[in-house]
């Protein structure tokens, strides 16, 4: 009897272990995607100062640099569509700028909501690729933030560390 109780609890140990694996390995979803959507804004930050009309000295263009519009809408446009599911996105999805301006899409199911958030120009520029997810579908959401930001000879950097907000939610 002691046997088949030590069995019982050695299974519902390993069974949660095996949920908390599956949960983080979901996770490398968010991080490596936020990862690669701050190094497309970085590279179109870098390059804009290359539509500049013809003749504009350096340090002129390098005071327009920018990046894209923030995105109007997350891509699922409604955070249900992930909740404890993958959402399929289409081309559709991700043809409208910023998305279409980064050359950014995603091909397969994703468990999370995609956004991109700009502000300023120059040396002030500011931006931030996030995902969002819930992925046990309790309504309640973790959130995966990646910071881009120009330095003073204003080229873009993406920062080293993601910012994670209740990233076991």
């Amino acid at each position: 009897m002691n046997l088949v109780g030590l069995v019982g609890i050695l299974a519902g140990l390993a069974m949660y272990a095996l949920a908390r694996y599956v949960q983080r390995s979901k996770t490398v979803e968010a991080v490596s995607t936020v990862g690669a959507l701050a190094t497309s804004a970085a590279s179109f930050y870098n390059a804009s100062d290359s539509n500049q009309p013809a003749g504009t000295k350096p340090e002129a263009a390098h005071a327009m640099r920018h990046f894209p519009a923030s995105s109007k809408d997350n891509v699922p446009k409604d955070f249900v569509d992930v909740r404890g599911k993958r959402y399929a996105s289409g081309p559709g999805d991700w043809s409208v700028s910023p998305w279409r301006d980064l050359k950014f899409s995603i091909q397969q199911p994703q468990y999370y909501s995609y956004a991109f958030q700009s502000s300023g120009l120059g040396t002030s520029a500011k931006a931030f690729a996030i995902a969002s997810g819930d992925l046990d579908g309790d309504g309640h959401a973790s959130t995966y933030k990646l910071a881009i930001e120009p330095d003073p000879a204003a080229t873009a950097h993406v920062a080293a560390q993601v910012d994670r907000l209740d990233p076991e939610e």
